[in-house]
């Protein structure tokens, strides 16, 4: 029997994956590592699992030299540089879709998180201070909820937002006519200007990918659409939302308040944090046993069918 593939891990996997890969190849977990420790390393392996920590590019890939397979457990590319991958031999898998409905459902956590003053009423009570008149907020029920971006996040939000009676709009990247009648057949109204989308929603959810095309898409230029009992919410990437200009709106009042599960700069301090009216969480929009079971169920296969059989 030839010798067992070598494999790094280097994010948080499921439990499912991680026995599978125990007993079918030689693992090596580095969680957290740095890029630079990753670029040192990584020649000693044959496959790569990662998330959204590591970055796949040039340098990484020259160092790669015995890589054979890169495995994305999750959705998101921006941290893969494609281009540059498709001039070697190196495999590369990811899992699109498998995580909609978990950053879906806490997209509406952080919803009701800002609407109902989770964050304060919380912190208050652990100091037995009962202040309710001053936690007045409001219901999620016949808001008007605005998607920038309608992908598979996208639309699982869509089909939650129903159940609540909310009235749906989105802009997408390339709007037609024909598209936006299409989306209206479903209730969904598309706007082809996310100015008109800004100022006619209470909610606002970014559920976009990134790209150049969307880097600090939302800016100081549009935020200034939003309503001052607007709420903001970002599920996409960090990038996408200018933190520096949203800091502004919300230390200024301008709007309610915002939530996101993303940062342009992850693991590291954020004057976002210090506001009463903004709720971070740690990227964990895919973390829910359900999403990550598929994902790893999804991995598996590919495992088997493109790389195990090469060595048995």
């Amino acid at each position: 029997m030839a010798s067992k593939l070598k494999i790094l891990i280097v994010d948080p996997i499921h439990i499912k994956l991680k026995n599978y890969m125990e007993r079918n190849f030689t693992i090596t977990v580095k969680h957290p590592i740095t890029q630079q420790e990753l670029i040192n390393c990584i020649k000693k392996y044959d496959i790569l699992v990662l998330r959204s920590g590591a970055q796949i590019n040039n340098q990484f890939l020259e160092q790669a030299k015995h890589l054979r397979a890169i495995i994305r457990a999750g959705t998101g590319i921006d941290n893969i540089d494609l281009q540059a991958l498709s001039k070697t031999d190196i495999l590369f898998y990811n899992t699109p879709s498998t995580n909609s409905r978990a950053v879906a459902e806490l997209s509406f956590s952080l919803m009701h998180c800002l609407f109902r003053h989770i964050k304060r009423a919380s912190t208050e009570i652990e100091s037995n201070i009962w202040n309710k008149k001053l936690l007045m907020g409001f219901e999620l029920k016949n808001k008007n909820l605005g998607l920038i971006g309608f992908g598979s996040i996208g639309q699982e939000i869509a089909r939650i937002a129903k159940g609540y009676d909310m009235q749906v709009s989105c802009t997408v990247s390339h709007y037609t006519a024909e598209r936006a009648a299409d989306m209206k057949k479903k209730d969904i109204t598309l706007f082809d200007d996310l100015n008109v989308l800004m100022a006619f929603n209470d909610i606002l959810v970014v559920c976009c990918p990134y790209t150049e095309s969307t880097k600090n898409l939302l800016n100081k230029n549009n935020l200034c659409h939003l309503q001052p009992t607007s709420i903001l919410i970002n599920v996409a990437r960090g990038g996408v939302v200018s933190e520096q200009d949203l800091y502004q709106s919300l230390a200024n009042r301008d709007i309610y308040g915002a939530a996101s599960d993303v940062f342009e700069y992850e693991r590291q301090f954020s004057p976002l944090f210090t506001l009463d009216n903004f709720i971070g969480t740690p990227h964990i929009g895919a973390m829910t046993n359900e999403s990550q079971e598929k994902i790893a169920d999804l991995i598996i296969r590919f495992l088997e069918e493109k790389l195990l059989k090469e060595v048995y």
